[in-house]
């Protein structure tokens, strides 16, 4: 029985809703779950629920749920079920039914509603899942046969990150007959072949796995299950595999009708091309941005495989943008959000297309070179030294290689590959101090062991504390007067850089020195903070109590500093929509840079109203609130987590009331108001999706405000004006000068158009024909066709070769009257005379013109293009 995609949701919702389920919408492709980087599941949403972190709005919950994996990501389009983007339906028990109802409501759904036959029907359970094969046996009535026991690898779900929910699973498989290849049907999803397709997997979810891999049991046990759309679409299409269902054919004609090629004898792009645009279409428009790091370089190489795949098409210029408003159509009426993404899509992808382009049109002909010469040696590997230049030097990305190398069965070295990156970006990081060598951790760890450093400088910016370590050249030793080095204490109010937030200044000293601290850093895994620094009196040893006082002014101005990212980050997403996200920054006293995620340049406007909404935040003053709380009930409450940090399970969260709430561990100013003021300086590109602003605060653009105030007193003084009129009279002279240039202008074509006239008067004239020829000094060479212009107005038959310099270069226009351009071809002339320059030229008939690089030959090549013009008309 054939049924559309739309059938197939519509049927399973409406089934679940009648036994009792909640329908709720599927949630962003981007989770709040700082431990995933994609919605993968349809279960991703109710983790806290599963938890029993958080209290759910029903116990029987139904959806379809976008999901995205890139985990095979070099396999799709070479098989047939392998996707990025896809589809999964899901019922939901949060404690309430269990295996019986899950399995049984699983077949009558499957034989009922879809109608599939059921003797083509096999499912497979755990192998120590006894129950689940007594429900399938005995209350379904399946035969033992069709019930296949497998291993944990197969049969065992989750979790969807590195911890979390999981279970034994029950998967159900449909036979597709024997026409499909099977090496043994009696083993049934257990036997190699394309025979049995799964389609719908049934997740028993009982534990709950920790960081270690631990399992243990959750508070109340849930049901979750996963129906994959496509698959099921192909199943009842009767379709070979999931791109000939009608949730790909109207893409899979749009490539077609673009390309001018058939889907059936390009496979593999095709399919690449239409899995890739769902994805990056539904990506976008939930807010993923193209980048060079975490999530945003998934979305990058999911773009850049779709181009490589489009140049196999015979697509050498952006196209695919042009393929999502097909998306967005087919889809629109289950994700009506793609309708405001379209635009958003087609940029961002168009630019990514473009971007790319230009990268391989350099970067491509070395590699299929390097490709060629292997296969000419009749060898399967590339050097991986070979693989990093095409990385570091000719800019290709390292999986655009992995492809090319696997199409054409290839590999490399992939573990020196990693040693090569890695020695380089080694190579490429700042030493410590003085230029000494970095001290790493394992440095730290033979000079001061299993130590903990507490950090107290949240509360307070002085105090005092016993010195564990004094080091100077990977050595413990005693500190004197002029040395650099770095000492390590127990209790510190010190903040140590991190988080994009520089570090504290200050002064440490004891009863026999003074040390002045300008860095600090967090090492062994952040237990330990060092203060580098010099010794500016005395002496400092091991075991001194020491008095530790951090420069309170700096301090307070990287507060304001950094408390007016949070503002402006809340700010952008106001002004530009919720794709924006942080990605990094820098924040110093009164200054801050901050990266984020965005496809275009702001406009003025955007700026001036990102700058007022901050400032305004500002002016209401309001209490910067900051708590620590666990990470799951953080991101309940809504609080921002910067993708790719790791958070523990306990958080800290600071909040603007009404404005702002993010996971940060930095220092931040006690009110909004404490910041001053804010000021946008500059909005930059970054890279490649990912935007730069550079901002002041506090004291710095209040200093920023009065040099501005002073500039423009002193142009207002410079004009004579006062400055409510600079603009204007800045203006006026601006005009004048457009008229004095002008005139200028008009000035020097005169003077130009005299030269002609006289050149053409003097010159030599044989059998009618006027010869002119003449170098001139350094000059714009349009003055040269202004002389050829007024000897035009003597309406008699010439030729003119006339030579300059331009920026040292040298220039030769020949041009001629039409009646002489008739049997002369100044082309032809041109060439032979520009060779004498080392150069070339061309043009139109009358008039052509030539440029080289050997000025010293100038005068030889006017006279030589008048000979041959000569010799042309029989009159040399």
């Amino acid at each position: 029985m054939y049924m559309s995609g739309d059938e197939i949701r519509s049927i399973y919702l409406s089934f679940f809703e009648e036994k009792g389920h909640l329908l709720l919408p599927s949630s962003s492709l981007l989770p709040d779950d700082p431990t995933l980087m994609f919605t993968s599941a349809g279960m991703v949403q109710f983790k806290p629920y599963f938890l029993g972190q958080a209290q759910p709005p029903a116990k029987r919950i139904t959806t379809v749920q976008k999901c995205l994996r890139t985990g095979d990501l070099e396999n799709v389009g070479h098989t047939s079920r392998h996707h990025t983007f896809f589809e999964m339906l899901g019922n939901f028990s949060i404690g309430d039914y269990f295996k019986k109802e899950a399995i049984l409501w699983a077949w009558e759904l499957v034989t009922q509603r879809f109608k599939l036959p059921p003797e083509r029907l096999w499912v497979t359970i755990y192998q120590d899942d006894d129950e689940s094969f007594d429900i399938w046996h005995n209350l379904v009535g399946l035969p033992e046969n069709r019930i296949v026991r497998m291993g944990k690898e197969d049969n065992f779900w989750g979790p969807p990150g590195p911890t979390g929910p999981c279970g034994p699973c029950s998967e159900i498989y449909y036979d597709m007959g024997e026409e499909w290849p099977c090496d043994d049907p009696s083993k049934g999803p257990a036997a190699e072949g394309e025979r049995f397709r799964e389609f719908w997997n049934l997740v028993f979810t009982q534990y709950y796995q920790d960081e270690n891999g631990n399992l243990s049991d959750l508070p109340r046990k849930n049901i979750d299950t996963g129906l994959g759309l496509e698959r099921m679409a192909a199943i009842m299409q009767g379709k070979p595999t999931n791109f000939e269902t009608d949730l790909f054919q109207p893409i899979i004609e749009a490539i077609g009708q673009l390309t001018g090629k058939k889907y059936e004898e390009n496979l593999v792009a095709f399919r690449v091309i239409a899995d890739h645009i769902r994805a990056l279409t539904f990506a976008i428009t939930d807010g993923a941005v193209p980048s060079n790091e975490g999530r945003g370089y998934v979305i990058r190489r999911i773009a850049r495989r779709s181009v490589r795949y489009g140049l196999q098409l015979g697509k050498g210029e952006p196209f695919l943008y042009n393929i999502v408003p097909v998306v967005v159509e087919h889809y629109k009426n289950w994700y009506p959000e793609l309708i405001g993404g379209q635009d958003l899509s087609m940029k961002l992808i168009k630019q990514e297309e473009e971007a790319f382009l230009r990268t391989l049109s350099s970067s491509q002909r070395y590699l299929d070179e390097v490709v060629q010469q292997i296969k000419k040696q009749g060898i399967k590997e590339v050097p991986a030294e070979e693989v990093f230049r095409l990385y570091d030097t000719y800019g290709l990305p390292l999986d655009t290689i992995d492809d090319v190398l696997q199409e054409n069965n290839l590999s490399t070295d992939k573990e020196k590959l990693n040693q090569i990156i890695e020695q380089y970006k080694e190579q490429s990081r700042a030493s410590w101090k003085g230029g000494e060598a970095v001290l790493t951790d394992t440095i730290f760890t033979r000079l001061v062991g299993n130590i903990k450093t507490e950090f107290t400088g949240y509360d307070q910016l002085e105090g005092s504390s016993t010195i564990i370590a004094t080091v100077k050249d990977n050595s413990r030793t005693e500190l004197h007067e002029g040395d650099e080095g770095a000492i390590i204490v127990e209790h510190t109010p010190f903040y140590a850089e991190s988080g994009g937030q520089e570090a504290d200044h200050g002064i440490i000293t004891t009863e026999t020195g003074t040390f002045f601290v300008d860095d600090v850093q967090k090492v062994l895994g952040g237990n330990v903070i060092v203060h580098y620094g010099k010794v500016i009196s005395g002496v400092i040893k091991e075991g001194q109590e020491a008095s530790l006082q951090v420069d309170a002014e700096r301090r307070k101005a990287m507060q304001r500093a950094h408390t007016a990212t949070h503002l402006l980050h809340a700010a952008l997403r106001h002004v530009l929509g919720d794709h924006v996200r942080q990605g990094g920054s820098k924040v110093g006293p009164d200054w801050f840079r901050f990266d984020f995620s965005h496809f275009e340049s702001m406009s003025p406007a955007q700026i001036q109203e990102v700058e007022r909404l901050v400032n305004e935040q500002v002016l209401e003053n309001k209490e910067v609130n900051i708590f620590f709380t666990s990470l799951d009930e953080a991101k309940k409450m809504g609080a921002m987590a910067l993708f790719g940090e790791k958070y523990g399970e306990t958080v800290r969260v600071v909040q603007v009331p009404d404005w702002s709430m993010e996971l940060c561990g930095g220092t931040h100013a006690k009110r909004t108001g404490d910041i001053g003021l804010f000021h946008i300086i500059s909005e930059s590109a970054s890279s490649q999706g990912i935007r730069r602003i550079e901002a002041i605060t506090g004291k710095k653009a209040l200093e920023h405000m009065w040099n501005l105030e002073k500039l423009v007193k002193d142009v207002a003084e410079e004009l004579d004006t006062s400055k409510d009129m600079v603009v204007q009279k800045l203006q006026k002279l601006n005009q004048d000068l457009k008229e004095k240039d002008k005139e200028i202008k008009h000035l020097v074509e005169r003077v130009h158009t005299a030269e002609g006239k006289e050149l053409f008067t003097k010159a030599e004239e044989i059998n009618g024909v006027k010869f002119i020829n003449a170098v001139f000094p350094p000059r714009d060479p349009g003055s040269l066709i202004i002389a050829v212009d007024a000897m035009r107005s003597f309406n008699k038959p010439f030729v003119a070769a006339l030579g300059t310099l331009n920026d040292e270069k040298p220039v030769l226009v020949l041009a001629a009257s039409p009646d002489v351009a008739e049997k002369v071809n100044l082309r032809e002339v041109v060439n032979i005379a520009a060779s004498y320059i080392g150069g070339k030229g061309g043009g139109r008939p009358t008039l052509v013109q030539a440029g080289g690089t050997d000025a010293s030959r100038l005068s030889v090549a006017v006279q030589q293009a008048i000979y041959e013009c000569k010799r042309r008309l029989g009159l040399a």
